[in-house]
């Protein structure tokens, strides 16, 4: 007879959910309502319920009633149905002697949503199987199925669908055994009532859907009575000054060629944000600018990035390396979910994440900073879901442009000709007792060739003295009162 009625009621809650199937029809033509209720806002979202229950233990069990609770995973398939996995924990003290009955159920469920009208009633199905220890009667374990139905109502709590959960169900302890219990060879299974009240939060988010922009008619055309144009050339023949004008050639008002325009200028690159789907340019970039990194998303409260936002940040890291001269600062932002002290750490730690994964595509890290600013500088209003996702980002702010030429492109120090130096040291020679500083370039008195200032190493300061090669006499001595010559302008290039 049990099994029967599990039977009849699994057959009913497939006749209660055609329903759901239906309010998956398109809408009426010209009907402009949008669908309402909580369930409308989970889309098609996983989401997971905590519940506390309260068990109405039957007579024959010989248990108070009892408590506990259960949790469940779920997601919406269509517009009135879900679907979930269920699993339940459930304690009775019992009427007399020691000990307390536990009840473990696991298995599978249904949210039926059967009416348009009412779009957040709905009627939980679920079967579990069952397992049941420290039972008051002679067979106090034994190993059962629930069959719950009933009825719940969703009240919603956020824009994003988060709602507080409340369903009565009937259930059915099909154990099979007339000495379970205290009551035996009377039934095969306890008839119990199960409520619940916790919440259901959807997991992740899904990106509102574009409205289709209405189609409007366009008015009717007027083709306007054109006057004869033998040359083609967009003036009349009755005004065209110079009929034979060659096919495409560009006239002036008389239908004679017009003189050339000279070209305009280009403008100056701006500082361009990337559209949906293009790659950052940061051609044109100065400091101060800020480009928000749109589509760099995080896993839930977490610092470790989506697959999909490192690919955008591949295109970030080529955008740098293309333009060495500039420098940023990676800056994460939260919205206001959350406390303050966490919504900081978790902004840090995703800027730090975006920053390591740039260095790690060949970005040198002294060209980069990261730092978390937390829920501080929305863009858009915490109070609405749409305006908490445009408040979690990532910017990246450029704090210096200066162009930098390579070191490998840094112009040595060029020797001046032998037979310039005479005319330079007569002009510039000292008083008796002075220091004589050398002109840029100008051979030292011991005659060291050319390529002694153009082999110094970049890295080599000012102060240090540059050793003539093997083949000078570096014994030579200076003329007397003169002190030795020393190397300028030998400062590397920055």
């Amino acid at each position: 007879m049990t099994y029967r009625l599990g039977t009849l009621g699994l057959i009913a809650a497939m006749v209660l959910s055609l329903p759901s199937y239906a309010q998956d029809e398109e809408p009426v033509e010209g009907s402009t309502e949008a669908p309402s209720g909580v369930k409308a806002k989970l889309a098609r979202k996983l989401y997971v319920s905590p519940m506390g229950n309260y068990l109405r233990a039957a007579n024959a069990r010989g248990t108070e009633d009892g408590f506990g609770g259960s949790i469940t995973v779920g997601k919406s398939i269509t517009n009135g149905l879900n679907l979930e996995l269920i699993g339940q924990y459930l304690i009775a003290d019992p009427k007399s002697g020691s000990g307390t009955a536990k009840l473990t159920g696991v298995g599978i469920g249904a949210m039926v949503f059967p009416s348009s009208y009412l779009p957040d009633l709905y009627v939980p199905i679920s079967l579990m199987r069952g397992q049941v220890k420290d039972n008051p009667g002679p067979i106090p374990d034994y190993s059962t199925t629930f069959f719950d139905i009933g009825l719940g109502y969703l009240i919603g709590l956020t824009d994003a669908g988060t709602s507080i959960r409340a369903q009565v169900t009937y259930r059915i302890d099909a154990h099979g055994r007339e000495r379970a219990g205290v009551h035996t060879g009377e039934r095969k299974a306890f008839y119990e009532g199960v409520a619940g009240l916790g919440l259901l939060i959807p997991l992740g988010t899904v990106a509102p859907v574009a409205e289709p922009a209405p189609v409007e008619e366009a008015p009717a055309e007027i083709v306007p009575v054109v006057a004869a144009d033998s040359d083609n050339d967009g003036v009349p023949d009755d005004r065209d000054q110079c009929p034979d004008t060659p096919a495409g050639a560009v006239v002036d008002e008389n239908g004679c060629p017009a003189p050339e325009a000279a070209p305009e200028p280009a403008p100056a690159a701006d500082c361009i944000p990337p559209g949906p789907g293009e790659p950052v340019d940061l051609n044109g970039c100065k400091a101060g600018d800020a480009i928000v990194l749109r589509g760099v998303n995080f896993d839930l409260d977490s610092a470790r990035l989506e697959p999909n936002s490192k690919f955008i940040l591949d295109g970030v890291a080529d955008a740098l390396l293309a333009q060495t001269g500039i420098t940023a600062e990676i800056g994460g932002y939260t919205s206001s979910e959350g406390s303050d002290a966490h919504n900081q750490k978790l902004s840090e730690d995703r800027a730090a994440s975006v920053m390591a994964y740039l260095v790690s595509r060949g970005v040198a890290a002294d060209r980069l900073t990261n730092k978390g600013y937390g829920e501080a500088s929305p863009v858009a209003d915490n109070a609405t879901e749409e305006g908490r996702e445009l408040n979690r980002r990532v910017e990246l702010k450029v704090m210096g442009s200066a162009a930098t030429a390579p070191a490998a492109e840094a112009a040595p120090a060029e020797a001046a000709p032998a037979d310039a130096a005479p005319a330079e040291t007569e002009a510039a020679a000292p008083a008796e007792g002075e220091t004589a500083a050398p002109a840029e370039g100008e051979a030292t008195a011991a005659e060291a060739p050319a390529e002694t200032l153009t082999d110094t190493p970049a890295e080599i300061p000012a102060e240090t003295p540059v050793e003539a090669p093997a083949e000078t006499p570096a014994e030579t001595p200076p003329a007397e009162g003169e002190p030795a010559p020393e190397v300028q302008d030998a400062q590397p290039v920055q």
